[in-house]
């Protein structure tokens, strides 16, 4: 059996995750594609050492910044894994919706040239949200305006294929090919889910969340694709530290939103619980009669 455990981010799936896979030794596959690059660890609240050093975890610290990487790559990773743990119970964790649909569900991705550098570089990124939304209105959406990679990318999908990115996925996107999938959601309660994430971004930057981004920026660069993810990308508005932390908190909070969106529109059979426990308690008791 597939036991995919989601929600947004803070709701402790991780924590879920590793109880359940401490107590029958399942193996534990993470799609969440920022805690893939080994880079990442203050910002991503990635599993210590110590759990990812186990022997239970799979697709952690698995790519560098440096690597080129995406949703189909993903794909073909993960079912690599589900393939090698054919026979065996396996748990996936995370809080990226679409690599999760992209691993379970039929979606295809056709083979492309890779894009050009200079693809469109003479628009704004204003100028391409408002082409993609009338090419692509959903995921112009999920994109929003200031992402530009992810603007260009979903254009050039368009320019190659000459149909877009949703158009694409639209016929696989609700037939599942893992039918032993059973879906566990957190959901706790909004004001719950708020002060767990405000406390989190406490605790990063006095686990050292700034010094994390100096050392990227020097590797790396700030183009980097680290400043993609919420936690990095705040650090490039040049604020003071608690107005970095104070905005880090506010897209947080709504990056949770957008993910509850996702998952309540995407998936018709999540199994939804308040807390941990109550999912830990459904889970036991699915997993024994599975046997």
């Amino acid at each position: 059996m597939i036991y995919a455990i989601l929600g947004p981010t803070a709701s402790q799936k991780s924590d879920l995750a590793e109880k359940i896979s401490s107590k029958y030794n399942f193996p534990i596959i993470n799609f969440d594609v920022f805690q893939m690059y080994k880079e990442l660890n203050i910002g991503t609240a990635k599993p210590s050492n110590e759990l990812l050093n186990s022997g239970r975890y799979f697709l952690y610290n698995n790519i560098s910044l440096k690597d080129p990487y995406d949703v189909a790559y993903f794909q073909e990773d993960g079912r690599n894994l589900l393939k090698k743990f054919n026979n065996d119970n396996v748990i996936l964790v995370g809080g990226n919706g679409l690599y999760l649909k992209a691993l379970l569900f039929d979606y295809k991705f056709k083979d492309e040239k890779p894009m050009p550098n200079n693809f469109m570089e003479e628009c704004s990124n204003e100028e391409l949200y408002k082409t993609l939304l009338k090419i692509d209105h959903e995921d112009a959406l999920k994109i929003g305006s200031n992402n530009r990679k992810r603007l260009l990318r979903a254009l050039y999908i368009y320019e190659t294929h000459n149909k877009n990115k949703t158009e694409l996925n639209e016929g696989g996107k609700d037939n599942l090919l893992y039918p032993n999938t059973i879906f566990v959601g957190i959901d706790l309660d909004r004001n719950i889910l708020y002060e767990r994430i405000n406390k989190r971004v406490d605790l990063m930057f006095q686990n050292g969340l700034k010094e994390e981004v100096k050392e990227i920026i020097r590797n790396y660069g700030s183009d980097s694709r680290a400043f993609q993810a919420i936690g990095y990308k705040e650090f490039l508005s040049n604020l003071d530290d608690n107005e970095t932390k104070d905005l880090i908190k506010k897209n947080t909070r709504n990056y949770a939103k957008r993910q509850m969106t996702f998952f309540k529109h995407q998936y018709k059979n999540i199994n939804w619980f308040k807390n941990i426990d109550l999912a830990e308690k459904f889970l036991v008791k699915e997993i024994s009669n599975n046997g």
